[in-house]
């Protein structure tokens, strides 16, 4: 169940911390106003006459507030069987209602750890390792198999160019064609038969890879990110691949974008509402959850749980994650989010706090 807020109950204060590097953090906190401006009260005044309720609905959403006209989704938490693994900036990959959560980052550097979830029967399993040690890496599910590309080696210095594919049937890993550079922190969507590899930190970030697996290779002719981020988030939809929030030149974003490969153009759409970067999405129920973050020169993380919905080109506040993580990864399966692994603690917090917890939204 949809329900929508009037505006003007929240309000957006920015506040920039800054570190003695080149991190900043760029947060949006809402607080409560004591009492509505004149304009924004006469606003809402004049939408209650007959006729100006849809014309009302329409300034809203150009309103300078207009990133807090937001709707809220109604839905639970449930905690499921623990991953393994604690671990962190993993990443995952579904197949047929199957989670495929691979390397992640713990106390002594980049791990190989590969582990499957299987949702009907809330049960880990431990399979073949991914050859490469890697944190920071990116996954994606296509045609019954499992791509992993790129992430950082043992320390944050060596980004990887390598793409491995695994193939559950045989439970073992093959090589395939590098990507075109290196690339860390990034994010990979199968989108209409093809890999898409967004975001990061190597070689032009800004530049997006395409690889097509049936002839085992790359090309880079594919219309470049609008807004060039790293710690991103992304998922696919109806055929098109999101890209939301993260962070790059030592601020978080807000800005949401997407693709279509029928046309190779980008999209701008309304700004997620909370600006984070170490954050993950996943397409459910025709939305696209987006889920925790961290902050930038602290160790808060967020817990907000915030979805884009394309039909209505808008976002929705949905209940909050039980537990604040980042460098987290997630999955939708049969109208269930999943949120899995993370660090409670940012920064140099991380290696104390990792996490295996496994968290399920499911909207009703």
């Amino acid at each position: 169940m949809v329900r929508f807020l009037n505006p003007a109950s929240a309000v957006t204060r920015n506040r920039v911390l800054r570190t003695r590097g080149v991190l900043t953090h760029d947060a949006c906190n809402t607080v409560a106003p004591k009492r509505r401006s004149a304009p924004l009260a006469r606003f809402w005044r004049d939408a209650r006459g007959p006729g100006n309720l849809a014309r009302a609905i329409t300034l809203t959403m150009f309103w300078s507030g207009a990133a807090l006209a937001q709707a809220t989704l109604n839905g639970a938490w449930e905690t499921k069987a623990v991953m393994p693994t604690a671990r962190s900036e993993i990443a995952a990959a579904t197949l047929d209602a199957r989670v495929y959560v691979v390397g992640g980052l713990v106390q002594s550097g980049g791990i190989a750890t590969f582990e499957m979830y299987d949702a009907a029967a809330n049960r880990w399993q431990a399979l073949a390792p991914i050859p490469e040690a890697r944190h920071h890496t990116a996954a994606a599910g296509h045609d019954g198999r499992v791509y992993v590309s790129g992430g950082y080696r043992a320390s944050f210095n060596e980004p990887l160019r390598t793409l491995w594919v695994y193939d559950p049937a045989t439970n073992a890993w093959t090589r395939r064609a590098d990507m075109p550079g290196e690339r860390a922190a990034h994010v990979m969507v199968a989108v209409a038969g093809r890999l898409y590899v967004v975001g990061g930190v190597g070689d032009f970030p800004q530049r997006m890879w395409a690889y097509d697996p049936a002839a085992d290779r790359w090309t880079t002719n594919v219309a470049a990110l609008p807004t060039v981020r790293e710690h991103t988030s992304a998922a696919a939809l109806d055929g098109k691949l999101y890209v939301m929030g993260g962070r790059w030149g030592g601020r978080n974003l807000r800005a949401a974008e997407v693709y279509d490969p029928a046309t190779d153009r980008w999209t701008r759409l309304p700004d997620l509402p909370t600006a984070r970067g170490g954050l993950t999405a996943a397409a459910v129920n025709g939305r696209i959850h987006v889920a925790g973050g961290e902050e930038l020169g602290g160790d808060r993380t967020f817990n907000q749980n915030e979805a884009f919905d394309p039909a209505a080109n808008a976002w929705v506040t949905a209940p909050a994650m039980p537990t604040a993580r980042h460098g987290l990864t997630s999955a939708g399966m049969d109208g269930v989010f999943y949120v899995i692994g993370g660090a409670t603690r940012a920064g140099g917090g991380t290696y104390t706090s990792l996490s295996n917890l496994v968290e399920a939204f499911r909207a009703r």
